[in-house]
C-alpha cells in the first residue's frame, strides 16, 4: 500500500476540482522551480541570440549580411516552433515531459556547437578579417557547415518546445477555479517575466563577455551548463507538480469544426439538445449558457 501511494503521488495528478490533491500537488514551491528553470533557459538562448552574428562573421567567415540573415532565421524558427511545443504538450504528452524532452534536444545542439567551437579542425582556417579583402576568407562548407546548422537548429527546436510549454506548466500549478490560487496564478506570470529578464541580463553581460574574451567554446559551454541546470531544477520537485492530462490541441478542434461545417453544409436546421451543444463538457461543468444573440 505504501508503494502504491508513493506511485500515485509521483504521478502528480491534476487537481481539477478535487480539493484532496490541492495540499499534495502544485502551489507556490513547484512554481518557484519553474521560475528558476526559466532564468537559466532564457540565459542559454539569449546569450547566443544576441551575439551569434559575431561568431558567424568572425569564425565561420560568413559575409555580414549572411551572418545577420542566419541569425534571424534561427530566431524566427525558434519562436515559430513554440507552436509545435504547445501542440505536442496539448495533444500527446504533458507539459512536464515536453519541457524535459525539448531541453535535452537543446542540450544536444549546444554540445555540438561547443565541440565545433573548441576544435579548429571543425572550423574554417583562421583569417584576419580586419585586413583581408572581403570574400577572401574561406567560409564554412561541407561537413563543417552541416555540423553548424544541425547544432543550430537542434537548439532552435529545443528552445521552441520549452518556450511553448514551460510557462503553461507553471500556470498549471495554480487552480483557476480556486479563489486564492487564481490570484497567485496572475502573479506567477509577473514573476515569469521577471525570470526572463533576469536570465536576459546575465546572458547579455556575463555570457557575452565570456564569448568575446575567453572563447566561444566557453560561451557555448556555459549555455550547455545552463540547460543542465534547467533540467536539474525542473525535475527537483517532480512529485509535487500538477500535470494537466492532454486533451487535444485547439488547432485540431478548429480543423474538426471546419471539416464538419463543410460536410454538413446542406443539412437543414434541427431541434438541438443539451448533449448536441455541449457533449462531454457538460459533465465537467464547463457549459456556456445559451443566448438569442445569433438567432
Amino acid at each position: 500500500k505504501l508503494e502504491q501511494k508513493k506511485q500515485i503521488n509521483c504521478k502528480a495528478l491534476s487537481t481539477g476540482r478535487n480539493g484532496r490533491w490541492r495540499n499534495q500537488h502544485g502551489g507556490i514551491l513547484p512554481a518557484v522551480f519553474v521560475l528558476v528553470s526559466e532564468v537559466f533557459e532564457n540565459l542559454a538562448f539569449l546569450a547566443n541570440a544576441t551575439n551569434l552574428v559575431n561568431y558567424f562573421y568572425g569564425f565561420m567567415h560568413f559575409l555580414l549580411a549572411k551572418s545577420a540573415n542566419t541569425l534571424t532565421n534561427f530566431m524566427g524558427t525558434s519562436f515559430l516552433l513554440a507552436l509545435l511545443g504547445g501542440f505536442v504538450s496539448d495533444t500527446f504528452i504533458t507539459t512536464y515531459w515536453t519541457v524535459i524532452t525539448f531541453s535535452l534536444v537543446e542540450l544536444i545542439g549546444l554540445v555540438i556547437l561547443t565541440i565545433q567551437a573548441h576544435y579548429p579542425s571543425l572550423k574554417p582556417p583562421a583569417c584576419n578579417t580586419a585586413t583581408s579583402v572581403v570574400g577572401i576568407c574561406k567560409q564554412v562548407e561541407g561537413g563543417e557547415a552541416a555540423m553548424l546548422y544541425i547544432g543550430l537548429y537542434l537548439v532552435a527546436l529545443g528552445v521552441g518546445g520549452v518556450k511553448g510549454s514551460l510557462p503553461v506548466h507553471g500556470a498549471d500549478q495554480f487552480d483557476e477555479n480556486h479563489g486564492k490560487e487564481r490570484k497567485l496564478r496572475s502573479k506567477f506570470f509577473n514573476w515569469f517575466l521577471f525570470s526572463m529578464c533576469a536570465g536576459s541580463l546575465l546572458a547579455v553581460t556575463f555570457v557575452v563577455w565570456v564569448q568575446e574574451n575567453k572563447g566561444w567554446q566557453w560561451g557555448f559551454g556555459l549555455s550547455s551548463i545552463s540547460i543542465l541546470l534547467v533540467l536539474a531544477f525542473f525535475v527537483l520537485d517532480t512529485c509535487k507538480y500538477r500535470n494537466r492530462i492532454p486533451t487535444g490541441s485547439p488547432l485540431t478542434r478548429i480543423a474538426q469544426v471546419i471539416v464538419a461545417a463543410v460536410r454538413k453544409r446542406r443539412i437543414g436546421n434541427q431541434v438541438s439538445t443539451d448533449d448536441t451543444n455541449y457533449g462531454s463538457d457538460k459533465e465537467n461543468g464547463n457549459v456556456t449558457p445559451r443566448t438569442p444573440q445569433f438567432r
